[in-house]
């Protein structure tokens, strides 16, 4: 990526910025994680390890979840399977941090949604209009996006539930 993502404020850089890699997606996503305030939103396929498994990212988002009781992170994931295998950072930090860091599956009627986004306090949006690309639009300021794709997330959340995949076992 040529641009330097440091540059960037929330709420203030409207410019589209174009994103066509795995490592371009996860410096986005760690660029607006870093900067959240309040909530991290991810509507993801298979929670990709190349875009969210970063020690900056799980470093940014356990900043987040520290910050106060009201911060939030919700994820809605649709297959969990490799998260489990492989392991994930962010669901390790859901394990450390349940009142905070939630994850759910959807259900059946939302399967079929093929894109793929990341919301950083109703302001800060990562899309990619097909998960199963990484091509994607990055704004630091994108309001009407945004609250567009929280409203669906919103709805698809509650009607979801807990992936018991997901869940920590005590024992």
């Amino acid at each position: 990526m040529s641009v330097m993502l440091d540059e960037y404020i929330l709420g203030e850089n409207d410019e589209n910025i174009k994103i066509d890699s795995s490592q371009d997606c996860s410096e986005a996503v760690l660029a607006l994680t870093r900067q959240a305030n309040r909530s991290l939103t991810i509507f993801t396929h298979t929670l990709d390890r190349r875009i969210y498994n970063s020690q900056g990212i799980y470093a940014a988002a356990l900043k987040l979840a520290s910050r106060s009781r009201h911060s939030q992170i919700r994820i809605i994931i649709k297959d969990a399977n490799d998260a489990v295998k492989r392991g994930s950072r962010l669901v390790e930090l859901s394990h450390r941090l349940s009142s905070r860091v939630h994850f759910r599956a959807p259900p059946t009627e939302y399967r079929d949604f093929s894109e793929e986004f990341v919301i950083v306090d109703g302001i800060g949006l990562l899309h990619r209009r097909l998960a199963s690309r990484y091509d994607a639009e990055l704004s630091f300021h994108a309001p009407k996006k945004s609250r567009q794709l929280q409203k669906f997330f919103d709805e698809c959340w509650e009607k979801s539930a807990q992936d018991p995949n997901l869940r920590q076992l005590h024992l």
